[in-house]
């Protein structure tokens, strides 16, 4: 098992043949591809509905449990990105809905968002995994469950894993107790697993707590900071638009790299090791429909007047 982990992970580092039988390139959209060869995709579309995204996410998580069960290297403090419904649409149809949902009508707030993600956590991500959900980390912490997923009592090494789910700005001070073993010790072994699902923490850390509390501040930002691979981002399945309209996937299952599919999923237009901006997103979705970047998209503020050059 652990050389077919390791192989797995090994293999997959290589760029992956496109549909249409050309080979992209890391960081490029496919206009700028001239390279041919007769092999057909060795990679799956963009899962079509959110169930089918978190049921990925379980095949993810499964990969990583097992490599750190068996002392092979990855990632262990990771992010999942799972896909929200449009709330007046059916609850798994994939629409583009924004970073985390944040486009949907949430009337209910964090508390109806949560129970979105807790259904698809229960029901496809730990699908089969001795799992125990122990409710929210805190009565102020908005929004983060918390699962202990494996067995065995903490004589016998505990959980493997644990899960938690949106952690942000506002109560990232729970999060860093969890972290700090305050809740319990099995998270601070150096092969447990802890899985973080659409987390809303800013970039590293830096805007963690009120303006006043330095000493969190400092913490957040050596113990969140999603530079040079923390907190690497292991699944995601997300549904872009760029300023045009033009629509696309965003895929990314560990150890595999990003890709950006088109807006039917049938072709790779974008495939980078690193997360992708939204600039990068936005230039590969609209040189495959072949259109141009929206009004004022490229124009600096100085450089337009009310008068003669109105951007709507």
């Amino acid at each position: 098992m652990a050389s077919s982990i390791a192989s797995t992970i090994a293999s997959t580092r290589v760029p992956l043949p496109r549909p249409g039988g050309r080979v992209p390139r890391s960081s490029k959209c496919h206009a700028s591809f001239t390279s041919e060869t007769s092999t057909s995709t060795a990679f799956k579309p963009p899962p079509g509905t959110i169930s089918g995204a978190a049921s990925e996410a379980r095949a993810v998580l499964r990969l990583l449990r097992e490599a750190s069960q068996q002392n092979i290297a990855c990632p262990k403090r990771v992010r999942i990105e799972l896909p929200l419904p449009l709330v007046d649409l059916d609850p798994d149809v994939f629409a583009f809905a924004g970073l985390h949902g944040q486009a949907s009508d949430w009337s209910g707030g964090l508390g109806q968002r949560f129970r979105v993600t807790k259904g698809l956590i229960d029901d496809y991500v730990l699908d089969g995994y001795e799992n125990e959900y122990l409710g929210l980390l805190d009565r102020d912490a908005d929004g983060m469950g918390v699962w202990r997923v494996g067995g065995g009592s903490e004589g016998e090494g505990g959980h493997d894993c644990t899960v938690v789910t949106h952690p942000a700005d506002t109560t990232a001070g729970f999060f860093l107790k969890l972290l700090d073993g305050e809740y319990g010790k099995a998270v601070t072994k150096s092969n447990h697993l802890i899985v973080v699902v659409n987390a809303f923490w800013s970039g590293s850390g830096e805007k963690v707590g009120q303006p006043w509390e330095f000493g969190l501040r400092e913490q957040a930002k050596q113990v969140l900071s999603v530079k040079d691979g923390g907190w690497e981002k292991v699944y995601c399945a997300r549904r872009c638009r760029s300023a045009s309209g033009v629509e696309g996937t965003l895929c990314r299952k560990w150890p595999e790299p990003w890709r950006l599919f088109n807006t039917e999923g049938v072709r790779v237009v974008l495939e980078t090791n690193d997360e992708p901006s939204n600039r990068q997103i936005a230039e590969a979705l609209n040189s495959d429909a072949n259109v141009g970047d929206a009004a004022g998209y490229n124009r600096k503020g100085v450089d337009t007047s009310r008068d003669d050059d109105v951007i709507t």
